[in-house]
């Protein structure tokens, strides 16, 4: 997936990643279906047809991918009634519509899937949260907001819009405690694949907004780009400082959060350069920026001195540097 690879936002070249993460899921399905086929009882005609529609072109939900990233680690450690349950609940998922679906936690459509979805949200690192639905009243407010947030970007920057929607299937709104010393602010994960995470609540301004949106696509960037390769080789037992985090992260952590901040500038930057904040708006928005800038710059001196990337990590990285070495 490296060539035609660039730093800027590129819908054409992030579906070729979401193809090629469909693609690798119905090459590990068939190829465990085929272990097990003699080992459980499960519904093999419904995981063939899973797998002719993935290939064939169907985009699925996050939940495919989740049950997936839950399946596996269930069969290697033999737990064969919790593995058939999973081919069974594969067997039954439906592709997306095709269109950025806004959904609460509790939202029917999530139903079955809110428990892994928040286990897989919470296994990246130490920090554990508490996620709780928002109200009915907070999503129609954010609903709005987003709503306002997408026609300012559709308008200041339609390539990021345009990617995406290339990468992204579903935005989960989830809120948490009020008096929590750390609050969730958004997320997303290679096992969540379509998946992008917001707090409904504190995301309160479009520029809170862009700035989560910007970070989360970005991720999924570098996830769709990683499929065949990560982006370094260091081992995760190996801890740094991370410009977007309180607590020591592995280095694809801090390599992540290095790229997204540069993503964050690019983006911000078109906001800025478009004409259409308001004044607060712009102050908010030019004060984001100037910290993406010092997050990458301390990102990168880490991943300089410690990063051993990869063929593939250099490639996204080097353009990274050289969007910033050219930025104001």
């Amino acid at each position: 997936m490296n060539r035609g690879f660039r730093f800027q936002p590129d819908a054409g070249h992030a579906a070729d990643c979401a193809r090629r993460m469909h693609r690798s899921l119905a090459d590990s399905l068939r190829y465990i279906c085929e272990q097990s086929r003699d080992e459980l009882d499960f519904d093999k005609a419904g995981l063939d047809r899973l797998i002719q529609r993935v290939e064939s072109g169907g985009c699925f939900p996050p939940s495919t991918f989740a049950l997936y990233y839950d399946l596996v680690p269930a069969l290697l450690k033999g737990e064969g009634d919790r593995a058939a349950a999973l081919f069974n609940a594969l067997a039954c998922e439906e592709p997306t519509t095709g269109s950025m679906q806004l959904l609460a936690l509790d939202d029917p459509k999530l139903a079955g899937s809110t428990a892994r979805f928040l286990s897989f949200m919470n296994s990246d690192g130490p920090m554990r949260y508490t996620f709780l639905p928002p109200s009915p009243a907070e999503v129609t407010a954010f609903a709005e907001r987003f709503s306002n947030t997408l026609d300012l970007l559709e308008r200041a920057t339609p390539e990021f819009v345009e990617e995406m929607r290339a990468l992204i299937s579903q935005i989960v709104l989830v809120t948490g405690p009020p008096d929590v010393k750390v609050h969730f602010e958004g997320g997303s994960s290679y096992r969540l694949w379509g998946a992008m995470f917001l707090n409904a609540v504190r995301r309160r301004t479009r520029i809170d907004i862009i700035e989560s949106v910007a970070h989360e696509n970005a991720h999924s960037r570098l996830f769709g780009l990683c499929t065949e390769e990560a982006a370094v080789q260091n081992p995760d037992e190996e801890l740094h400082t991370s410009p977007l985090r309180f607590d020591a992260r592995p280095m694809d952590g801090v390599y992540h959060a290095t790229f997204v901040s540069a993503r964050m500038h690019w983006t911000m930057s078109r906001v800025i350069d478009s004409g259409l904040l308001t004044g607060d708006e712009l102050v908010a928005a030019e004060k984001s920026r100037a910290q993406d800038r010092r997050n990458f710059d301390s990102g990168y001196d880490t991943v300089k001195r410690h990063g051993r990337l990869t063929e593939t990590g250099r490639l996204a990285l080097d353009a990274a540097v050289s969007y910033m070495s050219a930025a104001a």
